[in-house]
């Protein structure tokens, strides 16, 4: 072999060797590969030792934007690994992170190479918008009809929202003739961009006091009647008594004609209200609709729909 030729043999050599001590690094796609403002999303980052490959690879993140956007937020779990071995790379958008596709590249330094690999993910255009939670449950849960509880409930502004939002109980289980009755105090809400709150009031109709409507009235009117004819007895003459004593006889007939029903109804007349909220636990699901017609986005939604309790027994 010529000298020429063994030398290149040897550099050959060199650089198979050399890279056999390297490492690959690969993203997998984004998921999702696309999110809504204030979302996340992860792809996982692949290391591979080649052979005789020795030490630690850095792992940085970094998403590429355009001159005047805000790009979402990236970091990588953990920042270093000894391959092979696996990282994740997160990206979190917020409330004021621009809308549109960005380029996310991971870079990975090791003792004496550095590798490099980018995925795209898109952060998505929403409207603003708002939900509705409990902050603080019905407090007594648990009242006699005729009486009721009081909460409180936040309405949270999503993306920057801001609007009047005017509340209401959607529905009520079960359904009854005489149900509790639900109200919120501001209503309508102004929201201005942070959290708002309104008391909810939750009322049941009870019985109305007893009452006895005195007969006893009546009869004393009954009595009255015969004292104009003691009148007539002090102020009449002798040749008029017959006369005086006919009428006497008479008023007091009419007086005790009179004091029939009296006497009847002094006994029964009490009344006594059946309009009462039954004895039940019930169930309201709340909604918020603003002036422009939108709804609460967790409204709706069985399993993250807002909802107070309140039994009466």
């Amino acid at each position: 072999m010529s000298r020429a030729g063994c030398i290149l043999g040897m550099l050959v050599m060199l650089a198979l060797g050399a890279s056999a001590q390297d490492f690959t690094l690969s993203m997998a796609p984004f998921n999702p590969d696309a999110i809504d403002p204030g979302g996340q999303s992860s792809s996982t980052v692949t290391l591979v030792a080649g052979t005789g490959f020795t030490g630690t690879v850095n792992l940085t993140c970094q998403v590429l934007a355009d001159p005047g956007t805000t790009p979402p937020v990236c970091q990588m779990s953990p920042a270093s690994v000894d391959p092979t071995g696996t990282s994740l790379a997160t990206v979190t958008s917020t409330g004021t992170t621009s809308k549109g596709p960005f380029t996310v590249v991971v870079t990975g330094t090791g003792p004496s190479t550095t590798h490099q690999d980018s995925k795209a993910i898109t952060i998505l255009s929403v409207n603003a918008d708002f939900t509705i939670t409990i902050q603080t449950a019905l407090a007594p849960s648990s009242v006699h009809a005729g009486s009721g509880g009081q909460g409180i409930v936040n309405i949270n502004p999503l993306f920057g929202y801001t609007g009047t939002v005017t509340l209401s109980c959607a529905s009520i289980t079960p359904l009854v003739t005489i149900p509790p009755i639900c109200t919120f105090n501001p209503n309508p809400v102004t929201v201005s961009g942070a959290t708002a709150t309104s008391q909810i009031s939750i009322s049941t109709t009870g019985p109305l006091p007893t009452t006895a409507m005195a007969g006893s009235s009546k009869m004393s009117y009954a009595l009255w009647l015969p004292l104009p004819m003691f009148a007539l007895l002090g102020i009449g003459t002798r040749g008029h008594k017959k006369r005086a004593w006919f009428l006497l006889g008479f008023l007091v007939l009419a007086g005790l004609l009179l004091l029939v029903p009296a006497c009847n109804n002094s006994s029964s007349n009490t009344t006594t209200s059946t309009g009462i909220t039954p004895n039940n636990t019930y169930t309201f699901t709340l909604k918020g609709v603003d002036s422009q017609g939108n709804v609460s986005s967790n409204t709706g939604t069985a399993n993250v729909a807002p909802t107070v309790t309140l039994t009466v027994d």
